[in-house]
């Protein structure tokens, strides 16, 4: 076996123990149509990491630089995640309602991850570590496909704008 797929074993090994701890998945359309989820997943993914990164910045795992190298590696594909959730958004409240929805939605993600994601540092440094290697966007949908699920993606919506869609 080599170095790269030991690697992507224990991502795959990571992932799959996130299942167990993230909450069973819900219903996330009252937020976000089937077409804009994935992309509403990849934006917790990140914020998840960027807020990890951060609380885990005093410890044995900092992986401050592993999350600056992911976010250099995959700009592109985050930044096409938030556009698509945007327009999703602006489809049902307009477009200055949906940036003002965006960044509350950002906000609870942060508050969210900022208590702990049910995922450790250590795990977090590794996930990191591997999708800062890549600039594949099927490896970052997969990510977050493990890590996130829709349970997350459902509680981080606020209550308002659920209650219009």
């Amino acid at each position: 076996m080599q170095f790269g797929d030991m690697r992507k074993s224990a991502l795959l090994a990571i992932c799959a123990g996130v299942l167990l701890v993230v909450a069973p998945a819900a219903q996330a359309s009252a937020c976000y149509s089937a077409a804009s989820l994935p992309s509403a997943k990849l934006r917790h993914l990140d914020v998840m990491l960027m807020v990890s990164a951060l609380r885990c910045r005093t410890g044995a795992d900092d992986f401050q630089a592993d999350y600056e190298r992911f976010l250099d590696h995959n700009r592109g594909t985050l930044s096409a995640a938030n556009h698509a959730m945007l327009d999703d958004l602006a489809v049902h409240m307009g477009a200055a309602r949906a940036s003002a929805e965006m960044d509350h939605l950002s906000v609870m993600m942060a508050n969210r991850y900022g208590n702990g994601s049910g995922v450790g540092c250590h795990e977090l440094r590794m996930v990191a570590q591997d999708l800062g290697t890549t600039v594949e966007p099927a490896a970052l949908v997969d990510a977050a496909e493990a890590l996130v699920g829709e349970a997350a993606v459902q509680q981080a919506c606020s209550a308002d704008f659920a209650s219009r869609r």
